[in-house]
């Protein structure tokens, strides 16, 4: 008997828009349903595929480059290796862009692809608003994209701004992308379901992208201003000094920086802590303690404009907690 196709969920939007957390609001909402997860991270050091809380083998990461184009074939193969993994079968796929992935190229792995378009369904592509930084974004082209292409779109961080705000950037949406059914959200948690629901039009997405079917890839290239920086540092960091230096940054630097995450090592901690930055606003958060076999290690990735590595790397060492100073470094 002939397997029914898997469906699938496309989560996009721009850097920094909470895409993570409402994957894992998802697979929180609807277990025990057997959900894998495909993400992409642009930089080369994995975060986001660590921050998903998924059985681990039901997690495949793809780093270094978007799926719409660099490491698109890794998408395909990712899907395939799930789908043909040992154990139960999945039920439902989430596949979580990078901030800067074009979704027609993605849309069209799995429409256009032999291997895949018998096997899955798209079921809706869900890109995500933030709130607080949508105006700021605009006026890219990616993100205008990511607006066009949506089945769904959800104004995630939406407690942070006030109702009048959230009213206008509804409206705006409203004609950004007629077609799209509007839903608000915070910390996650949206209004209205988002799984179950068939929303993906395939003539809806033909009427902005005609070729989209055909065999020759999708063209698309990035902002080559944008660049993505990864750094990975064993020992363990000084919380008031690293707070220091990245609120700094932050404030001298906070228009070209578009995204910033990381894992953190403090010193004096027996937990991990996660840091999240977008723009001028940041966030970190404690999360599980570290293992007795682990190397701890602090991983922070950036993306922005017009960022010095070796300089950032200097300032990130200097945060480190030393040997001399009577801690493990």
């Amino acid at each position: 008997m002939l397997q029914r196709p898997i469906p699938v969920t496309v989560v996009t939007g721009f850097l920094g828009a909470g895409k993570t957390t409402l994957v894992n609001c998802l697979l929180a909402d609807h277990r025990p349903l057997n959900i894998a997860v495909v993400v992409n991270e642009y930089g080369k050091v994995g975060i986001d595929g660590e921050l998903i809380e998924a059985e681990p083998d039901a997690v495949i990461e793809i780093r270094n480059g978007c799926v719409c184009c660099t490491v698109r074939a890794d998408l395909v193969g990712s899907v395939l290796r799930l789908l043909e993994r040992p154990g139960p079968p999945i039920e439902r796929l989430i596949v979580e862009t990078s901030g800067l992935a074009d979704p027609a190229p993605v849309l069209q792995s799995f429409l256009a692809d032999g291997s895949l378009r018998e096997r899955v369904r798209l079921e809706s592509v869900v890109t995500l608003v933030d709130a607080v930084h949508a105006a700021a974004t605009w006026h890219d082209d990616i993100a205008r994209e990511q607006l066009a292409f949506a089945d769904v779109l959800v104004l995630s961080k939406a407690d942070l701004v006030t109702p009048a705000a959230l009213a206008g950037l509804h409206r705006q949406l409203a004609v950004l992308n007629p077609t799209a059914a509007i839903i608000r959200a915070a910390h996650g948690r949206t209004t209205e379901p988002l799984l179950g629901i068939n929303r993906f039009s395939l003539a809806d997405v033909l009427a902005i992208e005609p070729a989209l079917l055909d065999d020759a890839p999708h063209d698309h290239e990035h902002d080559s201003s944008i660049v993505a920086l990864s750094f990975t540092q064993a020992g363990a960091l000084d919380a008031p000094r690293f707070e220091r230096w990245i609120n700094r940054l932050a404030q001298t630097r906070g228009a070209d920086l578009l995204r910033m995450k990381g894992i953190l090592s403090l010193a004096g901690e027996a937990r991990r802590y996660h840091f999240h930055g977008v723009h001028m606003l940041l966030e970190t958060t404690p999360g599980r303690r570290w293992a007795a076999h682990e190397q701890r290690e602090t991983r922070l990735v950036m993306i922005g404009r017009g960022l010095d590595a070796t300089s950032i790397a200097e300032q990130l060492q200097a945060c480190r907690v030393t040997a001399e100073a009577g801690s493990p470094a």
